[in-house]
């Protein structure tokens, strides 16, 4: 405890194992290029073998209804996808992971969006946590947002929402679909950059998206949120339709 603190790990992130001295853990970290020790009891060995998926996924499952604990479980459906096999995760045990995966990066995009109600020492974890999302793939879009009522604008940090469209591809559950769809069309992570024929290119594939989820077996509160998003998307197309129309040299309305 009084030796000198060479780095400072965070939630998530992954060493390798090399040694033992007491109860400390000798570890390499390949990102920092460096060695050193971190007491046993702070790290949780994975071999990543086949059979320690199931386990894996029971720790998912158990992270992903804990708040603050989003980079760990991004880390622990990293170590699931690399033990489990090609058919699992192509089953729905592997859609339920890439779920758990899409709620992390969400629920971790939302905290970063939150800014300054964030204190020094939460805004300084939030971007240790968004730094080891990073680090294992997951891609996160920054936008920023116009000054309403007299306040300055601020940066929305959104996920780019690969593991959604990843459950939606393999997963035959509905609510799950849904919830997928939903996240991946909402309108607050459009880009406020795009040009009007890219918006409406972005509002087919929305519609698309939202095509491929069979409302009618779904909760009453699931099915009229779809229905609503569903509403609203093809409102936008009908307004670029128009545009479009009233733009054109010598094409009347109709």
């Amino acid at each position: 405890d009084s030796a000198q603190q060479q780095a400072v790990l965070s939630h998530g992130e992954v060493v390798e194992v090399r040694g033992e001295r007491m109860d400390y853990v000798q570890v390499y970290d390949h990102r920092r290029e460096r060695g050193g020790y971190v007491r046993a009891t702070q790290l949780k060995r994975i071999r990543f073998a086949p059979e320690e998926a199931a386990e894996l996924l029971g720790v998912v499952r158990f992270l992903r209804d804990t708040t603050g604990a989003e980079a760990l479980g991004i880390g622990y459906v990293a170590a699931y996808l690399k033990a489990a096999s090609g058919a699992e995760i192509n089953s729905e045990a592997g859609a339920e992971a890439f779920d758990a995966l899409g709620l992390f990066a969400e629920r971790l995009a939302r905290r970063a969006s939150s800014g300054s109600a964030l204190s020094k020492s939460a805004a300084a974890i939030v971007t240790a946590h968004l730094d080891v999302a990073t680090r294992y793939g997951v891609t996160f879009n920054s936008y920023e947002q116009e000054a309403q009522l007299g306040q300055g604008g601020r940066m929305q940090i959104c996920y780019n929402g690969e593991a959604f469209a990843r459950v939606l591809a393999i997963s035959s559950h509905a609510e799950r679909r849904a919830n997928a769809a939903l996240i991946l069309t909402r309108y607050e992570c459009t880009n406020p950059a795009l040009r009007p024929i890219e918006r409406a290119k972005l509002d087919e594939w929305r519609a698309d998206v939202l095509s491929r989820v069979d409302a009618t077996t779904l909760p009453t509160y699931l099915k009229n949120r779809v229905q609503m998003r569903r509403a609203a998307v093809w409102s936008s197309i009908a307004y670029q339709q128009v545009r479009v129309i009233d733009t054109g040299a010598g094409i009347p309305r109709g």
